[in-house]
């Protein structure tokens, strides 16, 4: 994979991938893509029939940098257990970079919420962590990644609101991207919505 060959451009995102963060999942993708980083996430072995932790792994060997949301830490409405997933890439990622080879502790990453102090309900332990709050709204979520990533870049990135209405005009044109390359925009994997962000970005 291509990908691979950006280590330092590779930014693995450990986030949920239900229906309902969806818009907040799309606008981080933009916006990682937007900075001329590289998103990188488990979508990628959609149907692959591998084993999903062991390419979680492998995409955070892959990536310098990480964005972990734990805005989802929460008890389902149908079980009565919370799920755990996201603090547990979250911890593989904090012990690579405490344990792992010189390059990978020179790994960076981002927790964000949506309270700035909700993950003490849950992780204790990270406190001290500079935790962002996207308070599940995509523009915010674009702010505050837009706000990290210019510290591991020397190119110069656009302002917040900037980004935010490239994205709109990005959702605009999106169902007509579609029509294009036969695609229906519910049924997007996340190699294709990837393909459309990068291409027009490229050329708008």
């Amino acid at each position: 994979m291509k990908a691979v060959l950006n280590y330092n451009r590779n930014v693995f995102i450990n986030c949920p991938f239900d229906p309902g963060y969806e818009e907040i999942f799309q606008a981080i993708l933009f916006t990682v893509h937007k900075c001329g980083f590289i998103l990188r996430c488990a979508k990628e072995f959609e149907d692959s029939g591998s084993i999903r932790i062991k390419n979680i792994i492998g995409l955070i060997n892959e990536s310098k940098l990480s964005i972990h949301d734990l805005s989802r830490v929460t008890v389902e409405t149908t079980a009565s257990l919370p799920r755990f997933n996201m603090p547990l890439e979250l911890g593989i990622f904090i012990g690579c970079n405490e344990f792992g080879t010189k390059r990978h502790k020179e790994k960076e990453y981002l927790i964000i919420e949506s309270e700035q102090f909700r993950f003490k309900e849950f992780i204790s332990d990270l406190s001290g962590q500079d935790i962002k709050s996207h308070h599940n709204n995509p523009e915010e979520a674009i702010k505050c990644i837009r706000n990290w990533l210019t510290k591991y870049t020397s190119e110069t990135i656009p302002s917040p609101g900037i980004i935010v209405k490239e994205y709109k005009d990005f959702l605009i044109v999106l169902p007509e991207l579609c029509i294009e390359s036969n695609w229906l925009v519910n049924e997007l994997t996340f190699d294709e919505l990837s393909s459309l962000v990068t291409n027009w970005l490229t050329f708008e």
